[in-house]
């Protein structure tokens, strides 16, 4: 038996051996483990930037300069699930960690997760130019520097086009880079359904705490929702001009909740150098995103509901005010971190004192009330001076009256007025002036006898004698 056994056990080896020895195709199921995601084409080449781009560059326009003396980004990782990262070009030395690949595969789950195959690819560019707006590094080109220079990208990439993948995909790529340890998620496209994974796949990032920022999308639509921007607890992004104005492509409705710039905006090229241009919400989202990564580098024990409410309230208004193609108005990195607590008097005091509470908040001090001018003393002073001041301006204002009133010897003006009241006012002057004018009369002293000398209906007093000298 054993001899028998022993020999059949040669011959069954021989034969394996033989058949290994045949070139034989490996059924699907024992294909390699990874699976091909080279790009079909390379992407589009960047080009040099020139010497003088128009108009103020980004670091510019949303102030960088000041939000980096407070914060850069340290020890913050922004999540982007997009079409990858091409970790080659110089302005990302350092900032994207290695990620992963998400394929779609005919298999019950639908998709397969995999390491991605060094260098990193991105067949589209478009991963790469929201890395690079999110943690372009400071040490190279000043103009193309990302919102978060410290921070770092944990690319998540979806192979073959996030437009064209199934919503299990798009899911996936989303626990996936939620389970990397992200405090952060961009997620530069729009779906303008509602699909049960994806939802589900946010709801659950939202309850890890991560802040999601989502592109409001590009179709230039007015009321329809687009997701995953539209879901609970996500920030929905539209995009502004240079100037400021709302971009006529950027979806508008009451779901909106911030801008950034989107027209013709600088970003890195995918293929290891260079730069392009590009526009769409696509491209302002990782501008909040990258704003979030600062003030939770400055503030890591805000929960991502307050970092939420910190970027609304500190944003930049597009015409005066909230509306719906701009939400609050375009993201403001350095106002976010220097907020104050509380709401700009939208809330209530109690809310205030709760906002007050939030780590790193400073506190808003009570409006100093106006001192009076004077004191009770002065200013019962200041109402006797004016009295006494009064009093004396009616006394100068009133003398003519007087004057007229002693000329006529107190008496009565004529009733009627008229040419005889003031010419009867014009002689009691005249007899008033002449009365003053006149001396008294006084006594003369008789010097011999004493008398009083005095006329009679011009005759003497025989009692008065005149001498006369020779």
């Amino acid at each position: 038996m054993t001899g028998r056994r022993g020999r059949r056990t040669l011959a069954a080896a021989a034969v394996t051996a033989a058949l290994g020895q045949l070139s034989l195709p490996a059924p699907p199921a024992l294909a390699a483990d990874r699976v091909d995601t080279s790009c079909r084409r390379p992407p589009q080449q960047g080009e040099p930037l020139p010497d003088a781009l128009p108009g103020r560059n980004l670091t510019d326009r949303l102030g960088l300069a000041q939000a980096w003396d407070l914060a850069e980004g340290e020890g913050i990782t922004v999540g982007v699930v997009d079409s990858g990262v091409d970790a080659r070009h110089p302005e990302l030395s350092g900032a994207v960690r290695e990620g992963a690949e998400v394929v779609t595969v005919r298999t019950k789950k639908g998709y397969r997760i995999q390491r991605p195959k060094p260098p990193a690819l991105d067949c589209e560019g478009h991963g790469t130019a929201v890395a690079g707006l999110i943690a372009a590094r400071r040490g190279g080109e000043a103009r193309i520097t990302g919102v978060a220079p410290a921070s770092r990208v944990e690319p998540v990439r979806v192979v073959g086009g996030v437009e064209n993948a199934p919503a299990e995909v798009l899911a996936a790529a989303i626990d996936r880079v939620v389970d990397s340890g992200v405090q952060v998620l961009n997620l530069s496209f729009a779906l303008p359904v509602d699909r049960a994974p994806v939802r589900k796949a946010v709801e659950r990032a939202v309850a890890q705490d991560v802040v999601v920022v989502a592109a409001a999308g590009n179709e230039g639509t007015s009321g329809k929702k687009m997701y995953p921007a539209a879901y609970d607890g996500v920030l929905a992004v539209g995009a502004v001009q240079a100037a400021g104005q709302p971009m006529k492509e950027s979806n508008s409705g009451g779901w909106v909740d911030l801008a950034g710039y989107g027209q013709d905006e600088v970003v890195l090229a995918a293929g290891g150098s260079g730069y392009r241009r590009d526009k769409g919400t696509s491209f302002a989202a990782p501008q909040v995103s990258g704003a979030a990564a600062l003030v939770r580098s400055r503030f890591p024990r805000l929960s991502a509901r307050q970092v939420r409410e910190r970027l609304v309230d500190a944003a930049a208004p597009v015409g005066g005010g909230t509306n719906e193609r701009t939400g609050a108005g375009v993201v403001d990195p350095f106002g976010a971190l220097t907020h104050l607590a509380g709401d700009g008097g939208r809330a209530g005091a109690q809310q205030d004192r709760q906002a007050a509470a939030r780590p790193g908040a400073i506190p808003v001090q009570a409006v100093p009330r106006p001192r009076p001018l004077l004191s009770p003393t002065g200013a019962t002073a200041l109402a006797w001076s004016g009295g006494l001041l009064l009093t004396v301006l009616l006394a100068v204002l009133g003398a003519p009256a007087v004057r007229r009133a002693a000329a006529r010897r107190w008496r009565p003006a004529p009733v009627g007025g008229g040419p005889r009241g003031a010419a009867a006012d014009r002689a009691g002057a005249d007899r008033f002036r002449t009365d003053r004018a006149r001396p008294p009369v006084a006594p003369a002293l008789d010097g011999l006898t004493g008398g009083v000398s005095r006329t009679r209906r011009g005759r003497t007093d025989p009692t008065h004698r005149t001498h006369r000298t020779s």
